[in-house]
Order: C-alpha cells, then sequence, then structure tokens
C-alpha cells in the first residue's frame, strides 16, 4: 500500500519563490501553495492534518510570524517556519522563544539544506502528534470516553482559580445512574458499559458547551460549570434529571431502557473556596438525592437547610 506523503503549505507572495520550493518538495510532501496568508489560513482548516507551514516574512496582508502565530492556535501540532529574505530580528526572536515558530531560513536557500529541514519539521510534527495523543489517552475514561477523574480533579481546581482571580462563580453537579449495580448485574459488564457509554454521550448532548462532563468514577459523572450560579446550575441538573427520566434509550437490551439519575449540586464561593470543598458539598447533596429516594436534584445548603428542586 502507497504511503500517504506529509502536507507541507508553502506561503509567500512571489509565484516564483512558490514554483522553486514546488519543485523541490513535491517529491516527498503532498505541497500546497498560496501567496495569500488568508487562503492559507482556509487551506489549513481544510487540511487540518498538515505537517509543516513554511511562510515568507513580508507579504503585504501579514506578516509570517503574524500568520505562523494564528497556525499555532488553529493547529498547534503543524511544525511553523520562516523562509525570508528579509526579517525583523527582534519579532522573530521572541516567536522562537515563544515557540510561534520552530525554525527560520533565509533566502536565498540551499536546496539539499532546506529539503533535510523540511523533513526534519515533518519529524517534529510527528513527535508533537504522537505526544499530543498520549496526553488524550491519559485524560481519557475508556469506557465512556469522557475526560477522566485526573483531568476532573486538575480542571476543577483551574477553574476555580480563574472564577477567583475574576471575581465569579462557579457550580459542580455530580451525577449517579440509579440502581446501574441492578442492571450491571442483570446484564452483564459489556451491556453495563454500553450503557455508561450512553449516558455519557447524552450528557455531553444535554450540556454541549455550557459545561466539561467527566466520569467521576463507577457509575458516577461531574458538570463543571464555569459561571454558573446555584440558580442556573439547579435548572440545567433538573433538565439534564428530567431528560433520562423521559427519554429511554434503545438498542442496549432487547426492549427500551428507562434510567434515572440522582444529582448533587454544589458552588463557588457560597459552599466553600477550595476544590475539594466544592466537591465535598456536591457529594454530601448527591448523597442526600439518593436517600430521598432517588432519581431528583439536591443543592447543597445555602444559608439553611438543603434545597429540593
Amino acid at each position: 500500500m502507497k504511503s500517504v506523503l506529509p502536507k507541507l503549505l508553502c506561503v509567500d507572495d512571489e509565484p516564483s519563490i512558490l514554483s522553486s520550493l514546488e519543485r523541490l518538495l513535491k517529491s516527498h510532501f503532498q505541497v500546497l501553495t498560496t501567496g495569500s496568508p488568508h487562503v492559507a489560513l482556509k487551506l489549513l482548516k481544510l487540511n487540518p492534518d498538515c505537517a509543516v507551514v513554511l511562510s515568507d516574512f513580508r507579504m503585504p496582508e501579514m506578516n509570517g510570524v503574524d500568520l505562523l502565530k494564528q497556525v499555532r492556535l488553529l493547529n498547534p501540532l503543524t511544525s511553523r517556519a520562516i523562509l525570508s529574505g528579509q526579517i525583523d530580528l527582534q519579532i522573530v526572536s521572541e516567536a522562537i522563544n515563544n515557540s510561534d515558530i520552530h525554525k527560520l531560513f533565509l533566502k536565498p536557500w540551499e536546496n539539499e539544506y532546506l529539503f533535510v529541514q523540511m523533513l526534519e519539521a515533518v519529524q517534529l510534527h510527528n513527535t508533537l502528534s504522537e505526544k499530543a495523543h498520549y496526553e488524550h489517552l491519559s485524560i481519557t475514561d475508556p469506557v465512556t470516553q469522557l475526560s477522566n477523574h485526573r483531568f476532573f480533579q486538575d480542571h476543577i481546581r483551574k477553574e476555580l482559580n480563574k472564577a477567583k482571580l475574576c471575581n465569579e462563580v462557579a457550580a459542580l453537579i455530580i451525577i449517579d445512574v440509579d440502581f446501574f449495580k441492578i442492571f450491571n448485574d442483570r446484564f452483564g459488564h459489556p451491556e453495563g458499559d454500553r450503557l455508561l457509554y450512553a449516558v455519557a454521550q447524552q450528557l455531553k448532548k444535554l450540556v454541549e458547551k455550557e459545561g466539561i462532563v467527566s466520569r467521576y468514577g463507577g457509575e458516577e459523572f461531574t458538570i463543571i460549570l464555569p459561571r454558573y450560579d446555584y440558580v442556573k446550575a439547579l435548572a440545567l441538573a433538573e433538565h439534564v434529571r428530567s431528560n433520562f427520566e423521559k427519554n429511554p434509550f434503545t438498542g442496549l437490551t432487547s426492549s427500551p431502557t428507562y434510567i434515572t439519575i440522582s444529582a448533587g449540586v454544589a458552588v463557588f464561593p457560597e459552599n466553600g473556596s477550595e476544590a475539594h470543598q466544592i466537591i465535598d458539598c456536591a457529594d454530601r447533596a448527591l448523597y442526600q438525592a439518593k436517600r430521598q429516594g432517588r432519581n431528583q436534584v439536591v443543592i447543597a445548603p445555602i444559608g439553611g437547610g438543603p434545597l429540593r428542586r
């Protein structure tokens, strides 16, 4: 099977430079060319697997460093290089120090040297991609494909620190699948895992971009809600609970599977200033929801006894 050549995007406002680069590199790359930085960004969106972007520095629309800064935001795994006869040394030096660009080459170039450097740039792209892949695996739960407990613990601390700095609120919902053990015992662990995956996907769909859904452990899930006060958090938790109650899962067993969830809600700063305090309060509220009969939402005390929706 023929291997797929890595993609290299060349950006230069001189057509003769682009033609020379294409002739030099086309034997080992899929070479994309454009004289416009704005078109380059569009091409990169259409080719997210692009391994290398090689850009001129001085161009009418924007300079090469500004272009590669946007490339880094759009696809941080792409190797980024400047090839130019005229550069602003201070701008380029800062860009290298900030990792906005990886390599710098001056015109006119030596063909063999540039060719070898482009191969090295591809290797850098492969290394960055592999590192990102293993980092993703390290924070991903294999059953639900949600972020895992480790990610949740790190992220809730980050969100609370951000809320403190910006004088904002935040909320946490901990969710438990009611009577999951009975389902698991009846249908077996493979079906139990399929149910957990289905629950995870439904939670992601219901929360969308409002919060960060993670698997907490077992049949428990968490939702971190930046800038949510207790009123908004309680409303979202009830929306999620109601949706599970009314909509069965199909295809898991021979008949539609109805499940319900219990949820505990805690908010910052009312329930504490540290992550462990917010987690503990949400966990206690969840325990109360289960003790009171399940299929309900309980919020941790806000200046009084627990409130129930």
